[in-house]
Order: structure tokens, then sequence, then C-alpha cells
């Protein structure tokens, strides 16, 4: 049974730990370090992850050919170094580091970790603050009303696709259709799933930003690109069918198998926790370890109390 004494020990021991941690944890809190982080820090302890990103088109996004040559014919304008640098001031010109950084995805106190956890932005927004039009493409899409990430396709550290090649890819939630898409006149022509579902952007080639729609639609210019001589009308060349009145296409929408784990419209409002809530914490675990201790603990605690009593007896 719980006695008086036990609790009392309990208490103690509980506002030692939790005033000793207190005092580390503000400390700590007190002295950030004045030098930027940069990744060959993260590199130190996520050897693989900046492996891959340094080889990555973020990590080159202000070095890219097709960057520097438009942004050069524009006239070098500061807005563009928002998306191509890290940590852009407007007010001065200057940025932090080349490239899209760690920090921009993981933009916790770099100071406080790995001692806190390093909050991780998994949200297609983020990536829709610099591909603008790919992220409005998508939110239009199937997969963005079904709550699809960026990163459920793509590899955020070097930008490649998950599954590998584009097929793997489409064929990792899409298994069913491309199982029987293998036995089409399609496949067997050498047409990819990018052939119909990711046409080329406008001037994609020519101006670095995202070379493929990301609406995942297919309408009837797709198909007469291929087969305009075998429509229902007669024509005489394919300039005709160019020229030629399109109605309306109707679109097909490829259909998506369930997601699970995704919730993209969930991670939008996520916040990284903050510093005092996590001290706070820190804290509490603290106190709690320490009453823990001292319940535990307190039987050996009165034994030598007792102990000492028989001495002071025993002396006098």
């Amino acid at each position: 049974m719980l006695t008086l004494k036990r609790l009392f020990i309990g208490l103690v021991c509980a506002m030692l730990l939790g005033a000793v941690t207190a005092v580390i944890v503000l400390a700590q809190g007190d002295e950030p370090p004045t030098t930027p982080v940069e990744p060959e820090d993260c590199a130190s302890c996520h050897e693989t992850a900046a492996a891959m990103w340094e080889n990555s088109t973020h990590s080159q996004a202000s070095a890219l050919a097709n960057f520097v040559r438009a942004w050069q014919e524009q006239g070098s304008p500061g807005e563009c170094l928002a998306c191509h640098t890290t940590g852009y001031d407007p007010a001065t010109g200057q940025y932090e580091s080349e490239g899209v950084a760690c920090q921009v995805c993981h933009p916790s106190p770099p100071h406080e970790h790995p001692q806190k956890i390093m909050y991780t932005d998994t949200s297609s927004r983020l990536c829709g603050q610099c591909h603008t039009e790919t992220f409005d493409q998508l939110g239009h899409s199937q997969h963005g009303q079904e709550g699809m990430a960026c990163i459920r396709c793509h590899n955020p550290h070097d930008n490649s696709l998950r599954a590998g090649g584009v097929e793997d890819t489409c064929a990792a939630c899409h298994r069913e259709q491309t199982h029987f898409y293998n036995f089409t006149n399609h496949a067997m022509e050498g047409l990819l799933c990018t052939d119909c579902h990711f046409q080329l952007a406008d001037g994609a080639m020519g101006d670095g930003h995202g070379s493929r729609l990301h609406n995942f639609t297919v309408g009837s210019q797709n198909c007469t690109e291929c087969h305009g001589s075998q429509m229902h009308y007669p024509v005489e060349s394919q300039a005709a069918i160019n020229a030629a009145p399109v109605a309306s296409p109707q679109v097909v929408q490829a259909s998506v198998v369930p997601l699970l784990g995704d919730n993209d419209s969930q991670a939008l409002n996520v916040q990284p926790q903050s510093g005092t809530n996590t001290s706070l914490n820190f804290i509490i675990l603290a106190a709690l370890t320490g009453m823990l201790f001292g319940l535990v603990g307190s039987p050996w605690v009165e034994k030598q109390f007792r102990r000492h009593d028989k001495d002071d007896e025993g002396r006098n």
C-alpha cells in the first residue's frame, strides 16, 4: 500500500529531476548557434539522403542550364531566386544557399536536432509554392482529389520516380489497368502511360520548368495525333485534321485505387511542433520519471532512514 512517506519521496524526486531538466532545456534554448546550417552538416549523419540530393535537380536548381539561360534572357529577376535558392531575402537580394536545400522541407530549427524530432513538410502545397502550374493541375485531377501527395510518386531527395520507371510507378496503384494494357495494340507498339496521360507542356523544354502536364487526362486530341485518318469523318491530310474544329473533348480520367497514408489535405494543416511545447514535454517526462524512481526506490530510502535511527539509538 502506498504510504504518505513514499508519495513524498516520489514528489521530491519528480521536482528535482524536473527542475534539472528545465535548467538544461532553457540553457540550450538561450544559446542558438550563430552560423547557418549547410547541407554538408546534414550529410554527417544522413549520408544516403545527402548523396541523393547532391546530384538532384533541387540541389542544382540555381545552376541548371535551362534556368540560367531563361533567367538571363528575362533580365535576371530577383523573384526567380525565391524558388531556385534557399532563404532568399527580396529586400537585400541575398540568400542563404544555392539550390533547394534541406531546410526547405525540414523547417525545424536545425540546432535543436537530433535532441528534438525534425519536422518534415510532406504536403503537396509546399511543392506548389514553386511548382505552381503543376500543383494547380494536380489539384484538379483525380489524383489530387483523392488526396494523393507529390511524394507518393516522386522522391524529393533525388527527384526520381519512387518505383523507378514510369510504368512501374503507375502499376504500383493501377495494377489491373497496367496488367491488361500489356496485351493491347498500344503496348505492342511501344506506347507508355506517359504518351497519353502526361502530355508535354507548351514551351516546357525551353524554360526549365515542369515538362509534362499533371492532370492525367486523355482527350480526343490525344487520339487524333495518331489516329486522325481513322476517325469518323473523312480527311485529306493531317493539316486538315488540325484545322478542323474540335468539339469539347470528353475527358477520360484514370481510375485510381483508393490510397492509404497520403491524406495530403490533412497534411496541409500540420505545423512544426514549437520549441516551447517540446521543452515542456521533456520537463514533464523528466518529472514523471523522477516520480516513478522515487516511488520504486522509496523502500530503500526508508530502510536507510531506519538503519540511521537504530545507529543513533545504539550510540545513545
